[in-house]
C-alpha cells in the first residue's frame, strides 16, 4: 500500500439535488486516510451520465457547489483533492483511468441499503470488481473508518499474499488487529480414497491434510509487521468466510478477487463473487498480476 501514489475516488450525485450519496462521502474520506498515509492524491470522479444510460447530462451549479465542497472536507482530512467530470459510464471513465496509470487505488461507496434482491454492491461497482486492474475498496456508507478488526482471506496464491500484506498494512497504521482465515479441506479424489480407509486411518489422513494447511498458513503470513490470528477452518471457502464474517464482523474484509480459472474481466472469481454481495462491511479486492483489463485505454 506504500506504493500508492493516485487514488481515484468514485462520486455518485443525486441526479435532482446534487448531493453526493452517503457512500460516496465515506469512500472520499477513506481516500483521505490513505492518503495522509501515503503522500498521495486523490481525484473526485464524477460522471455527467444519465441513469438511463441515454447520454451526457449537465451537471448542475448545485452538483458543482456540492463537488466542491467536497473536495475541500478531503483537504479538511488532510489530503490533496482535485475533482474531474467525465461524460461516459463512470466504471469505464475509472477503469481507463487505472489503465492510464492515472489511478493506483479505486474507492467507490456501497449501497446504503440493499436492493430487492440482498444485493449490497451496486452494479457499477461490480464492474470496477470485474474489470479494473488495480485495488478497489468498496466502503460501507455506515463505517466509521477506524479498522479495530481487519480480517483477510488466503488460498494461499501469490494475490492472496498481496491482499495480507495490504490488510497487515492498514491493521498496523488503525492500530486494529488482524485476522486471517484459511479455507482447506480435502480434495474430492482425496475424499473419495481416505472413505473407503477404516476410521481411525481417515482421521490420519485428515490430521494430517490440517497440520499441512496450518504449515502453509504460518510460512504465509511470516516477515509480517503485526502478529495476525489465524483462523484454520475445513470447509468450503465461500461458506467459511461468511461464516467468520458473520461470527467476527470485521470492519474491513480483503481478498484476492480473481481465482484461478476466471475468466479475466468477466467474473471476479468462484470465491469472491458468491461472497462480495452478501457482506455488509466494507471490502478491498486485489488482482493477481496477471490479470488482463478486457477495456482498452482509448
Amino acid at each position: 500500500m506504500d506504493e500508492i501514489q493516485t487514488i481515484t475516488v468514485g462520486v455518485g450525485v443525486h441526479p435532482r439535488t446534487g448531493e453526493p450519496d452517503v457512500g460516496s462521502l465515506r469512500a472520499a474520506r477513506q481516500a483521505a486516510w490513505v492518503a495522509r498515509q501515503t503522500g498521495a492524491t486523490v481525484t473526485l470522479l464524477t460522471a455527467a451520465w444519465a441513469e438511463d444510460s441515454s447520454g451526457p447530462l449537465e451537471l448542475s451549479n448545485t452538483a458543482m457547489d456540492e463537488l466542491n465542497a467536497l473536495s475541500l472536507m478531503v483537504t479538511a482530512d488532510g489530503a490533496s483533492a482535485e475533482i474531474e467530470v467525465v461524460e461516459e459510464y463512470p466504471w469505464l471513465a475509472i477503469v481507463r483511468r487505472a489503465l492510464e496509470g492515472k489511478a493506483d487505488l479505486v474507492v467507490a461507496g456501497k449501497r446504503s441499503q440493499p436492493d430487492g434482491g440482498r444485493r449490497r454492491v451496486g452494479s457499477t461497482a461490480v464492474k470496477l470488481l470485474r474489470k479494473c486492474p488495480v485495488p478497489v475498496w468498496l466502503v460501507q456508507p455506515g463505517h466509521d473508518l477506524l479498522h479495530r478488526h481487519v480480517l483477510a482471506t488466503t488460498d494461499l496464491s501469490a494475490v492472496s499474499r498481496r491482499a495480507i500484506d495490504a490488510a497487515a498494512w492498514i491493521a498496523a497504521r488503525s492500530e486494529g488487529e488482524l485476522h486471517v482465515l484459511h479455507a482447506w479441506n480435502l480434495s474430492a479424489q482425496e475424499q473419495r480414497a481416505a472413505a473407503e480407509l477404516p476410521e481411525e486411518e481417515y482421521a490420519q489422513r485428515v490430521e494430517s491434510a490440517r497440520a499441512h494447511a496450518h504449515t502453509a498458513l504460518e510460512h504465509e503470513v511470516a516477515g509480517l509487521d503485526i502478529d495476525p490470528t489465524l483462523h484454520l477452518e475445513r470447509g468450503d471457502a465461500h461458506a467459511e468466510i461468511l461464516k467468520e464474517v458473520e461470527e467476527e464482523q470485521p470492519d474491513l474484509l480483503v481478498m484476492g478477487s480473481l481465482s484461478r480459472g476466471g475468466r479475466s474481466g468477466f467474473q471476479v472469481g468462484t470465491t469472491a463473487e458468491r461472497v462480495l454481495e452478501q457482506v455488509d462491511g466494507s471490502i478491498l479486492t486485489l488482482k493477481p498480476a496477471d490479470f488482463v483489463c478486457p477495456v482498452s485505454a482509448d
